[in-house]
């Protein structure tokens, strides 16, 4: 049976996904279709263009808090600024520069067009609120109201619009847009992908599920956790959106705590493993 495959943000957490998606492959349960939001879209993009999850794998081991280049320089003039002129231009801890160099290099500047599969990665301009979700293909999809859909960007540029957690990650400007991490409306895209053809879709979320965590005490896991909060009370509402949501509960984990990897991943694995009966039940009524 075919499905689509929706990934959620979560920072360090989405290496989960690539656990569950090795426990989904030994089933043999291998999805058509594949979206993703934040950390997400960076395991579906890389799917997407081919590499396997042992290769997936190998690349979030080989992560190091490297990855997130603080933007002093930026952060010391905001403050400047805000002291003498009470306002500032200050939009980001984050440069987010060395994952979108890595994300280029690992897709090898492929545009979203060029996917294997068909891909959808979501943003949100921040201007105007609407969702942008950038596909492989605009077929069967309308631009409304709320939101725009967009295939003439390179898969990198995607994914680092999809990653730019609100005051963490600085926005990056696309086609006359600002935008933001897509989970502030979209944690869990898995109406695109029905839009695009999938007739069952599972979704994996990673983010807050209700859980208390004493340990959001800075600037950090602060905006990492409102936006998690923020795309929990949405997924309340749009759960007709998908046959099955694997919910790993993998909510202890600090946004830049990459020495954890490789539980995540196992976790991720074990997960699915557990829920094997209840997802194949979903995808073949």
């Amino acid at each position: 049976m075919e499905f689509g495959l929706a990934l959620s943000g979560g920072a360090t957490k989405g290496a989960a996904h690539i656990g569950a998606m090795k426990a989904l492959q030994e089933a043999g349960l291998v999805p058509s279709w594949i979206s993703g939001t934040s950390a997400g879209s960076m395991v579906a993009a890389l799917y997407a263009c081919g590499y396997n999850i042992k290769e997936m794998e190998n690349i979030a081991l080989s992560l190091s808090r490297d990855i997130y280049d603080t933007d002093y320089k930026g952060i010391i003039g905001g403050i400047l600024q805000w002291v003498v002129f009470k306002d500032t231009k200050w939009d980001g801890l984050m440069k987010g520069k060395k994952l979108e160099s890595l994300m280029k290099k690992w897709t090898e500047g492929k545009w979203m067009r060029e996917s294997n599969i068909p891909l959808a990665i979501t943003a949100v301009d921040i201007n105007t609120g609407r969702t942008v979700i950038f596909v492989s293909s605009k077929r069967k999809l309308d631009d409304d109201l709320y939101t725009i859909y967009r295939d003439d960007v390179p898969i990198y540029q995607a994914v680092r619009a999809s990653i730019a957690i609100p005051v963490i990650f600085k926005p990056i400007n696309l086609h006359g847009m600002r935008l933001v991490d897509g989970g502030v409306t979209e944690s869990v895209p898995t109406g695109v992908l029905k839009k695009m053809g999938a007739k069952k879709v599972i979704g994996i979320n990673l983010g807050y599920s209700g859980q208390r965590r004493s340990e959001v005490d800075n600037i950090w896991e602060i905006g990492s956790q409102s936006i998690d909060i923020m795309s929990y009370q949405i997924m309340k509402y749009r759960t007709e959106e998908s046959d099955y949501i694997i919910n790993p509960h993998i909510y202890d984990t600090g946004m830049m705590e990459v020495e954890r990897i490789p539980e995540l991943i196992e976790r991720g694995y074990q997960t699915v493993k557990n829920s094997l009966y209840s997802i194949n039940k979903a995808i073949n009524i």
